[in-house]
């Protein structure tokens, strides 16, 4: 996969930039990792969220700049899933980072000691499969990049 990190062309890491600028912003201002009036944090922020959030917005970034063409119906399909895991893992992202005590779910599922006590510690782990998540789609995205023009069909035997 580095290698064909290597061989993409600067035009896609400078479209992977306001890409992942996007993400940093939709992920980073209601968890509150981007101070802000609008949303506040009780719980301090902790250096893992910092790493976990640049990371997968760099990696959704990547995912949605890499554009191949699509052929087949088939390509199309396979394209519509890598942006949907995408997508996927910057809301396991935003779970991963945000504050175990602001998310309603949490909160509801098993109260706010719970949340202290249950949701913060698997936190890291939540990035964790955000992050491989986020890997997966973006190894499938690599491996449809040189698709870049329709195949010819091959050519019968005897002429």
């Amino acid at each position: 996969m580095i290698e064909q990190l290597r061989l993409l062309g600067p035009r896609t890491y400078l479209r992977a930039v306001p890409v992942a600028a996007v993400a940093a912003l939709m992920i980073g201002l209601p968890s509150d990792l981007i101070e802000n009036p609008i949303f506040g944090r009780p719980v301090p922020i902790r250096t893992i969220d910092y790493v976990i959030w640049a990371v997968t917005s760099l990696l959704i970034g990547l995912v949605f700049a890499i554009r191949p063409t699509p052929v087949t119906a088939e390509h199309v399909a396979d394209d519509e899933q890598q942006q949907s895991r995408a997508i996927w893992g910057g809301f396991v992202s935003f779970l991963a980072v945000g504050c175990p005590v602001c998310n309603q779910l949490v909160v509801a599922a098993v109260g706010a000691s719970g949340a202290l006590s249950w949701w913060a510690p698997v936190q890291p782990a939540v990035g964790l499969a955000a992050v491989g998540l986020l890997l997966w789609a973006l190894k499938k995205r690599l491996d449809t990049y040189e698709l870049t023009s329709c195949p010819l069909p091959p050519v019968p035997a005897g002429r």
